[in-house]
Order: structure tokens, then sequence, then C-alpha cells
């Protein structure tokens, strides 16, 4: 478990990774380069994005402003990934090549496929891709994205290089606990998008009532959740005060007891419709490749 904003974790490849992290989803033009050079002046080391996400020249430029006002790039990890429309060898050999472009870096700290496809035989593809550009230090560590334990096990049948990361959604009342320890046994960390539920944990009442035992607020009990279970939240903001409310996660540690509240709030959730991560990456796909049609 990472104490401290700049404690860092243990890959399996021996690299490390900051234990909390700003996402980047739905930031775009001068907002996502001011966001990410405030959360990095914050404090922040881990920034996510992705192709997909059509921010990273603005997500780049955040990062480069940061350097430029003494952040060392070495301390800065950046994440990126390959969108499942950019699958196979050479697809998702030039997909990094553009993004590594767009990002103006000269490597990434972290890439990932960003989606499985149905075809373990094209993940596979991909991965190699993946593979040889891990081999050209052109990216410190490799790993996934919403990827399954039946698609993580089907891969590892076959990697030369284990993934480091699983990114996957994970919140309280949401905790993925089987794809968490399934991922926790074969060494690979799980990194959580969504930590916050897009905000809605705001209103889980347990997380109220934790919270005013330690004088913190929702958020910050879901986040900690996180840490004290050895998964990496990367919450996204744009509001600076709560770029800063983020990250104050360090100072008090969730009892026994808490936890197993927090733990138990699935159950609490039986109602939640399962099929609304699917179709929501169906709008994102439906999305990115209306938005790349009307670019060509």
């Amino acid at each position: 478990m990472v104490v401290s904003l700049l404690d860092r974790m243990a890959l399996n490849n021996g690299y490390t990774i900051p234990g909390i992290g700003l996402g980047t989803y739905g930031m775009k033009g001068q907002e996502a380069e001011d966001v990410v050079f405030s959360a990095i002046m914050k404090g922040y080391r881990l920034i996510d994005t992705a192709s997909m996400y059509d921010n990273e020249e603005d997500v780049g430029r955040g990062i480069n402003r940061a350097v430029s006002s003494g952040v060392s790039r070495d301390e800065i990890f950046v994440v990126t990934k390959i969108w499942k429309t950019d699958a196979g060898f050479d697809n998702a050999i030039q997909s990094f090549e553009a993004s590594l472009k767009r990002l103006n870096q000269p490597y990434v700290d972290l890439l990932l496929i960003h989606w499985p496809d149905k075809d373990a035989a094209v993940n596979l593809d991909t991965w190699r891709a993946l593979e040889d550009i891990y081999d050209s230090g052109r990216a410190k560590s490799i790993g996934v994205s919403n990827f399954s334990r039946g698609d993580l096990a089907e891969l590892l049948k076959e990697v030369k290089v284990r993934p480091a990361i699983n990114q996957f959604e994970v919140y309280p009342g949401n905790p993925n606990q089987d794809l968490n320890d399934y991922c926790d046994s074969e060494n690979i960390v799980t990194m959580a998008y969504s930590p916050l539920k897009k905000g809605n944990v705001s209103k889980e009442r347990h997380l109220t009532t934790i919270g005013e035992k330690y004088g913190k607020t929702p958020s910050q009990i879901a986040l900690r959740w996180d840490i004290q279970r050895d998964v990496i939240p990367i919450p996204k903001s744009s509001n600076k005060d709560r770029l800063q409310e983020n990250i104050q996660v360090f100072d008090f540690v969730l009892s026994d007891e808490d936890m197993n509240t927090i733990n138990n709030l699935d159950k609490q959730n039986r109602d939640r419709n399962p099929n609304s991560l699917i179709r929501s990456e169906v709008m994102r796909s439906r999305n990115h490749r209306e938005k790349k049609q009307g670019r060509r």
C-alpha cells in the first residue's frame, strides 16, 4: 500500500507507479491542458489519457508545461491506450506512433490495450505490438484495460511480457472483487477508472457516515478504500479545489470495520444494471468512429 502522494507501487517488471492519478476522459482543449498542468503542480504524478479521448495533444501540452516549470519528466507517469478499432499488430504500432507524436513525448510509462477484441487471436496480435514497443523502450510498461478474467487467462497463455496493469471500472458498490483477486494472483495491478462513480459516491449514505468519523468527504473515503486495497484510482476532475481534495487521502487510515462496510456495499446494489458499462462502451466506440470518419 502506498503511504504518500509521491510513494510508488512496484509493478511486475520492476518499474514503479504512483498510487493515485488523474483521469482525463471528457476533457478537451485548453481545459485539458490547464487541468493536467495544475494537477501536476499540485503533486499528481500519474496522468491517464487514450487515443479515443481525443485529447492527447492537450494532455501532452499540460505535461510539457509542468516539465518547463521544473517538474522532472522522469517523475511523471504517462498512460495512453490503443483503441479497439486499431487492434492488430500493424494498426497498433501505427496508433502508438500517432499517440506518441500527439503527446509530444519521447516515451510513455504505460501503454494499454483499451478494450479486448472478442477474438483472442486479435488480442494476442495487438499484444505482440505492445511487446515490440516495450522492447524498444518507448513504453516503460504495458498492460490492458477492461479485460475480463477469461480475456486475461487467454492472453497469459501466450505472452512474452506479462501485463503489468489491468484498468477497469471500480467504485464502492462495484468492487469487481473477483477480477481484482484474479489480477492480484497473477501479479497484475488493478487501476480503477470511475472510482467516484462519476461523482455519485457523494450520494452514498454509508460513505457519508464513515467520512464524518474521519473528517473526510465521501469521495475521499472512496479513494482511500481503493488505496488500502492496493488499487490505483484515477479520479477525474476539472475543479481545482476537487483536484486538491482528491489527493488529501494519505493522512488517515480506514479501520477494518469501515473497509468491510464498503466492501459489502455491492450486496446492497443488486439492482444495478449490469449492461450499463457495455452500453457506455458501445456509445464511446460509435462516437469515436464517427469522429474519425468526419476527419477523413
